[in-house]
């Protein structure tokens, strides 16, 4: 990975830790769970079809979570990526 390429995951990680730490999108996440959990609840017994539905939303919206997280951590492992090409190029240049 080139440092163009490490900043531009550095900087895709620091928008989606702005985007979890967003109180509405926070809510919306809460609000839709708790409607698909309150959804398949009151389902019927024979209505196997819409709880399968429901799961998946539910499957859908926890991975959509992970995949923020995942642009989190891989921001994080280019900033230390980063910082270890900085270590390296500080300690050459003391060496000359």
């Amino acid at each position: 990975m080139n440092e163009g390429q490490a900043r531009q995951k550095i900087e895709r990680s620091a928008k989606a830790e702005a985007l979890l730490r967003n109180e509405i999108l926070q809510d919306g996440f809460k609000y839709l769970e708790g409607q698909f959990i309150e959804a398949w609840r009151n389902s019927s017994v024979g209505d196997t079809e819409s709880r399968e539905r429901l799961y998946q939303l539910l499957q859908n919206l926890d991975a959509l979570k992970g995949y923020f997280q995942s642009v989190i951590e891989d921001g994080k492992l280019a900033q230390m990526q980063l910082d270890e090409v900085k270590r390296q190029t500080d300690f050459n240049n003391r060496q000359r």
